[in-house]
């Protein structure tokens, strides 16, 4: 298996290629099987993958057969495509990648665009009733806009990948916007000015979902999020805390409702919200001291990060770890954090687009509190190593710093405690 996934990720380290004409091509060769299922898309900055794992799971609760497509994973390959929950097996990805070999090469076909069309050959090899398609960057040039699906969803959109989607939010909008298909509904959450009136502008079929319209009651704890539905009575629990996932859990209803037909029954929502899991969201590795883990690595995400440690432990201290991306605007998320503690680590990844020592010495330069390290699981060690009883250690980032996060956390588990 990671042989074949060795060659299929060196197509990560050339210049990114956008465009839908190679995921075109490669419909056409495996005989479309992005028309096997119905679907559901979604594009966005934030949020995408969280409204993704909630609708998957919402719609196998309604009983469907159902897939969903998520990128980057956190550690192993094959949690980008899953069905009903199970990951895409390693014999299926050999055997796609051994079969349509000499496609890949003769339509010279990126790593997303090779995977995106390995999930759709998967869910029509499994005969998926649905599929959830998350976007991998922007919307209208991304290979999985070969789709024609039942209902587009773009959550919020804010800064991100500007040098290739624009360096304004409507512009950067026009790009997730691309997602939108003549006829095809769009819902949306409330968004920043101008950029609801760049999705008006490419569809007639614009629903805002407001989330204040449809939670009451909410409450974050230590095992999530507890809230009331407005149209429910009691409460509903989901392992996914902070007011931020308010609006990407009611865009998760609204597009499962839609690609029913109807509405779903208090049973269906609280079966679908108790199932879902999605790693790496404000993921507690560990109690005594509380360590938490979250793949927020935007100025946005971090931002809604720190307003969800500060609601869900106001009397902490707070120590930061970070991996971040040279792309992710690293300077704008540390001044985030200098507002948030002064206790911060940052590092490298293992990526081509990592930050690299100059930008360490440039960060030293400009912020001479902060602490450098030449790995995110030395920056882990040495973090844990000062943090008092009283503090929590955020590790946040790139979803590259994931696999060095969890090694890290298992070898500490298993120290003995003096």
């Amino acid at each position: 298996m990671q042989d074949y996934l060795s060659d299929l990720y060196r197509k990560l380290s050339g210049n990114m290629k956008l465009g839908r004409e190679r995921s075109e091509a490669l419909m056409v060769h495996m005989d479309h099987p992005e028309r096997a299922f119905r679907s559901v898309h979604v594009a966005g900055t934030n949020g995408k993958g969280t409204v993704t794992a909630v609708t998957a799971s919402l719609l196998e609760a309604a009983g469907l057969t159902t897939g969903r497509f998520t990128s980057p994973h956190l550690v192993r390959f094959n949690e980008r495509i899953t069905v009903n929950g199970d990951a895409v097996p390693d014999l299926y990805v050999q055997r796609f990648l051994k079969r349509w070999d000499p496609v890949l090469k003769e339509t010279a076909a990126s790593f997303f665009e090779v995977t995106t069309a390995l999930g759709f050959c998967y869910f029509r090899d499994r005969q998926a009733d649905a599929a959830v398609i998350e976007t991998g960057l922007g919307g209208r040039l991304d290979a999985t806009s070969v789709i024609i699906p039942e209902i587009s969803v773009i959550t919020r959109i804010g800064y991100d990948h500007t040098e290739i989607l624009g360096e304004t939010l409507p512009l950067i909008a026009a790009e997730k916007a691309g997602i939108i298909k003549q006829g095809v509904p769009v819902i949306t959450c409330p968004q920043e000015p101008g950029v609801t009136g760049v999705l008006k502008r490419h569809t007639d079929r614009l629903n805002v979902i407001d989330p204040e319209a449809v939670f009451s009651d909410v409450r974050l704890l230590p095992e999530g999020m507890r809230f009331g539905m407005k149209r429910f009575g009691g409460s509903f629990l989901i392992s996914l805390p902070g007011r931020h996932q308010l609006a990407n859990i009611a865009l998760a209803v609204a597009a499962a409702e839609h690609f029913l037909g109807r509405p779903l029954s208090r049973d269906e929502v609280e079966a679908g919200f108790a199932s879902v899991v999605w790693k790496g969201r404000f993921e507690h590795l560990g109690t005594r001291p509380d360590v938490i883990y979250d793949v927020a690595h935007n100025p946005e995400g971090i931002r809604a990060f720190c307003e969800t440690a500060a609601e869900m432990y106001p009397e902490k201290k707070y120590y930061v770890v970070l991996g971040v991306l040279k792309d992710k605007h690293p300077e704008e998320i540390v001044k985030i954090l200098f507002g948030f503690t002064d206790k911060i680590w940052i590092s490298p990844v293992r990526s081509h687009r990592s930050i690299d020592e100059e930008d360490l010495r440039h960060f030293r330069n400009v912020f001479p509190r902060l602490k450098t390290a030449a790995t995110v699981t030395e920056a882990c060690t040495r973090a844990a190593a000062e943090l008092p009883d009283d503090a929590v250690l955020c590790i946040l980032g790139s979803h590259y710093i994931a696999e060095e996060v969890y090694g890290w956390n298992s070898n500490r588990q298993k120290k003995p405690v003096a």
